[in-house]
C-alpha cells in the first residue's frame, strides 16, 4: 500500500459519493442519502460485480482498509461532535412535558419494537446464521433502529422552512431528547454486548451487571461534563466575542479536548464515541459561536471523511448476496415495521399532549429520519463482530428505504400547507399577485454583496416613472442557510442591506424575501410566477460544467422564467447615461428593446441603437423591420429622451460592439447566440463578448409566457414611489 494508491482511493470517493449526493438532491432528497448510496455503490453491491471483483480488490485491497478505517474512525468523531455542537440543550427548556414525552416514548417504544423485530429476524430463515452472540445482535440492532439521525432531520427540517415554525421547533426538541436518551442507551448496551462476545464465559447475569456498572460510569461521566467541564468552556465564546471568528488556536484546542474526551470515554468502557457527542454537548450554546465552529469542521468532516466512512460501511455490504426471497420478505417487513413503530411512539403521545393531528402526523414521518447515526451504531456492531455482512445489508437498505419514504411522504403532505404559507407570508409582505395588477412587479435574487447594489439600480431604471416595487429575494442551499451568510466571512457586507441602502437613495420601494432552497433556479422561477412578476434581474452566474456568465442558476431562469429576464454581467455600478443597445435583427433582440423602452424613461438616459448590418446590402433595405419595431415598442411621447438609431456594416458584430463600449456606460444585448455570450468548457476558441467589452452588459430575455406583463406596453408617465426602508418577510416553500 503506498500513498499514490490511498490519493486514488480517497478521490473516487470524493468523485462518487458527491455525484450520488447531487443526484438525490436533485430528486428532493437529503445530500447524505446520495453519499450512502455512493458508499454502497464502491462496495460488492456495484463495483465487485465488474469482472468479478478484480477491480473491488485492485482499489480497496485488504491492507488499506487499515488506513481507510483511521480515517472513518476520525470522520466519525468529528461528526458526532458536530452532532453534540448543534444540540442545544437549553433550549429544552420551557418546552414542558410534551418534549420529553415525545422523545423518549419514541427512544423506549421503538428499542423495545426493535428488541422483537431482532428477537424475530434470528429465528428467520438463515438470516442471522453464524452469530456469535445473540443477545449481542437483538440489543445493538434495536439500539441502531431507535435511533434518529438528528443531523439529517434538522437539514430535512430546513428544507421544508419548518424551522421556525412551532411544528419545527417541537420536532428538533424532541429529536434532541431522543439523541441524548440513544447514546447513553448505546454507552449501556455496548459493554453488554461486547462482554457477550468477549467469549469470557460470562453469564447474562453478568454480562447485566456490568452493563449496569458501565451505565453508571457513563451517568457520572455525563454529571462531570454539564456540571464542571461546561464552566471552563465559557473562555471560548468569550474569545470569540473578542476576536469575532473562531481563530486557529481556538480550532486547535476544541480538537484536543475532542480526541480528550473520546480517549477518556474509550477507558471508562463507554466508547470513543460518546465522549466525542458529549464534549460537542457541553461546548457553548451560542449560536455564532457554533455555526463558525461547525462551519470550520463542518468542510472537512462532511466532505473527505464521512464519504470515507460510508464506503468503509458499503464495503461490507453485499446487496447481491439478499438472493433468497425469504430475506426480501424479511427486509420488507422490516420497513414496514420500523416506519410505523416510529411513527406511532412520536404522534400519538404528540396528539395526546394536544398537539393538531396533522401536525402530529408530520412529526411522525420527520422522527423516521435515519442516516449517519444508524450507521455508525451498526459500523460499532460489524466491528465487535455482533451481525453478520447479510443482517447488515438487510439493516442498511432498510433504513435508507424508511428515511426516502418518509422524505417523500413529507414533501407531498406538506405541498399544500407550504402553498397557504406563501399565500399568507405574500399577502403580510403587501404582494399578493392579482390578475390586474396596476405596477411593475422586478423580482431581484441576491447572491452577492458585489452586484446587489448594481442589481437595484438596474431594476429601478426599468420601472422608469411608473409606479412599482422592487422585491429582492436571498436564496441559500439548506446548509449554507444553517451556517447563515457571513458564517465564513464575518467581515463580508450583507447583500439584503446594501440592496436597501442603495433602493432608499434611489427614492423607490423594496420588500425583501428570504428562505433556503435546494433548487435555487426554480425557486426563483417559481415565486416569479406566483406574484407575477413582469421582470427579473439577476447577477451572473458560472456553473461548474458551464464556465459562461449565463450557466448554473442563470441559465435554469432562463429556460424556465415566465417573465422578462435581465442578467447583468459585471460588478460595476452602471451610471446608464449612456446606453448602448446593438441590434441585429433576431427575434431575440425583442428583449434588448424592451429594457431600452423601459430605462429611455429615465431623464438622464441616452439610448442609441446600432444596427449592425451584413456589408453589401442595399442603404435602403428593411426587410428586418428594425425602424416599425423600434416605433413600436419605443414610441418617441413616452421616453424622456429621443432615442438615438446608427447603421454599421460589419461581418464581426461583436468585434463592433467591443469596440463601441468604450464610449457607453451600459450596454443592453440580447439573448441572440450570435452575440457569443457563451465561452467554450475546455478551450477558449470563444471568449465572451460580456468579458471583453469596456463597460457592463445587461443581456436580456423576453418572457416566454402567454400571459400578459406589465411592462409589455407602454403606459402614461406617473410620479416616482414614495423611499421606502427594505421591508423583511420570511416565505417558506
Amino acid at each position: 500500500m503506498n500513498v499514490e494508491h490511498l490519493i486514488l482511493q480517497i478521490a473516487l470517493i470524493l468523485l462518487v459519493t458527491r455525484l450520488c449526493g447531487a443526484v438525490l438532491r436533485f430528486l428532493g432528497q437529503p445530500d447524505v442519502i446520495g453519499e450512502m448510496i455512493g458508499g454502497l455503490l464502491l462496495g460488492p453491491s456495484a463495483l465487485g460485480l465488474i469482472d468479478h471483483g478484480a477491480l473491488l480488490h485492485w482499489l480497496f485491497p485488504r491492507p488499506s482498509m487499515t488506513f481507510l478505517n483511521v480515517l472513518a474512525q476520525l470522520g466519525v468523531m468529528f461528526f458526532m461532535f458536530i452532532v453534540g455542537l448543534e444540540l442545544d440543550v437549553l433550549h429544552l427548556r420551557g418546552k414542558g412535558k410534551t418534549v420529553v414525552a415525545i422523545g423518549l416514548s419514541s427512544l423506549l417504544g421503538s428499542f423495545v419494537s426493535g428488541l422483537v423485530i431482532a428477537a424475530m429476524l434470528l429465528h428467520w430463515g438463515h438470516i442471522a446464521a453464524h452469530l456469535r452472540s445473540p443477545l449481542a445482535f437483538v440489543l445493538l440492532s434495536a439500539t441502531a433502529m431507535a435511533m434518529t439521525a438528528f443531523p439529517v432531520l434538522a437539514r430535512v427540517i430546513t428544507d421544508q422552512n419548518l424551522q421556525k415554525t412551532s411544528l419545527g421547533q417541537l420536532t428538533i426538541a424532541a429529536a434532541a431528547v431522543l439523541d441524548v436518551g440513544g447514546w447513553c442507551l448505546l454507552a449501556a448496551v455496548y459493554d453488554i454486548a461486547r462482554t457477550q462476545i468477549g467469549g469470557q464465559g460470562a453469564s447474562v447475569l453478568m454480562s447485566v451487571w456490568l452493563g449496569i456498572k458501565t451505565t453508571m460510569l457513563a451517568a457520572a461521566y455525563v454529571i462531570v461534563m454539564m456540571l464542571f467541564v461546561r464552566r471552563f468552556l465559557w473562555r471560548f465564546h468569550s474569545h470569540f466575542e473578542m476576536r469575532g471568528r473562531v481563530t486557529r488556536t481556538v480550532l486547535a484546542l476544541a480538537l484536543f479536548l475532542l480526541l480528550l474526551s473520546g480517549l477518556v470515554a474509550e477507558l471508562l468502557g463507554i466508547n470513543m464515541i460518546f465522549g466525542a457527542f458529549m464534549i460537542g454537548l457541553v461546548f457553548p450554546a451560542n449560536e455564532d459561536f457554533v455555526r463558525h465552529l461547525t462551519a470550520r469542521l463542518e468542510d472537512i468532516t462532511l466532505v473527505v471523511l464521512m464519504p470515507i466512512f460510508f464506503v468503509t460501511i458499503g464495503l461490507h455490504t453485499d446487496i447481491a448476496r439478499l438472493t433468497d426471497p425469504v430475506i426480501w420478505r424479511a427486509g420488507i417487513w422490516l420497513v414496514i415495521g420500523l416506519l410505523a413503530v416510529k411513527f406511532v411512539t412520536s404522534a400519538v403521545p404528540a396528539k395526546l399532549a394536544g398537539v393538531r393531528f396533522a401536525d402530529a402526523g408530520l412529526l411522525g414521518l420527520l422522527m423516521n429520519t435515519h442516516g449517519v447515526v444508524e450507521l455508525v451504531v451498526l459500523n460499532l456492531a460489524w466491528q465487535m463482530h455482533a451481525i453478520n455482512s447479510r443482517m447488515l445489508t438487510l439493516l442498511v437498505l432498510a433504513l435508507l428505504t424508511i428515511t426516502i419514504i418518509s422524505s417523500g411522504l413529507l414533501r407531498l403532505i406538506y405541498a399544500p400547507i407550504r402553498r397557504r404559507q406563501l399565500r399568507a407570508a405574500a399577502r403580510s409582505t403587501g404582494m399578493e399577485p392579482t390578475d390586474s395588477a396596476p405596477a411593475i412587479h422586478i423580482l431581484v435574487p441576491l447572491a452577492k454583496p458585489a452586484n446587489a447594489g448594481p442589481l437595484v439600480r438596474i431594476a429601478a431604471s426599468l420601472l422608469g416613472e411608473r409606479p412599482g416595487r422592487i422585491s429582492s429575494l436571498y436564496l441559500q442551499t439548506p446548509g449554507d442557510w444553517q451556517l447563515g451568510p457571513q458564517a465564513l466571512n464575518p467581515l463580508a457586507p450583507d447583500p439584503l442591506e446594501i440592496a436597501g441602502r442603495e433602493a432608499a437613495a434611489l427614492g423607490t420601494t423594496i420588500q425583501t424575501i428570504t428562505f433556503a432552497s435546494r433548487r435555487i433556479g426554480r425557486d426563483i422561477c417559481r415565486l416569479a410566477d406566483y406574484q407575477r412578476a413582469d421582470w427579473i434581474v439577476l447577477g451572473a452566474h458560472r456553473g461548474i460544467l458551464d464556465p459562461s456568465a449565463l450557466g448554473g442558476v442563470v441559465a435554469h431562469v432562463l429556460k424556465k422564467a415566465p417573465s422578462h429576464v435581465a442578467v447583468l454581467i459585471g460588478s460595476r455600478m452602471p451610471e446608464m447615461r449612456r446606453v448602448l443597445v446593438p441590434y441585429l435583427g433576431e427575434s431575440q433582440d425583442i428583449g434588448a428593446l424592451l429594457a431600452a423602452e423601459r430605462i429611455a424613461r429615465n431623464a438622464a438616459a441616452h439610448i442609441t441603437i446600432v444596427h449592425v448590418i451584413k456589408p453589401r446590402r442595399a442603404a435602403g433595405d428593411d426587410s428586418l423591420g428594425v425602424k416599425q419595431l423600434v416605433d413600436r415598442l419605443m414610441p418617441k411621447g413616452d421616453s424622456a429622451n429621443p432615442v438615438r438609431m446608427r447603421v454599421i456594416e460589419s461581418d464581426q458584430p461583436t468585434d463592433v460592439v467591443v469596440g463601441e463600449s468604450n464610449n457607453y456606460d451600459l450596454i443592453i444585448l440580447g439573448i441572440s447566440p450570435l452575440w457569443k455570450l457563451r465561452e467554450n468548457l475546455l478551450s477558449r476558441a470563444q471568449t465572451s463578448i460580456a468579458r471583453r467589452s469596456a463597460c457592463p452588459t445587461l443581456v436580456v430575455q423576453a418572457a416566454k409566457s402567454k400571459r400578459k406583463l406589465a411592462g409589455n406596453e407602454p403606459r402614461a408617465q406617473t410620479s416616482p414611489a414614495a423611499a421606502q426602508r427594505p421591508g423583511g418577510g420570511a416565505i417558506p416553500r
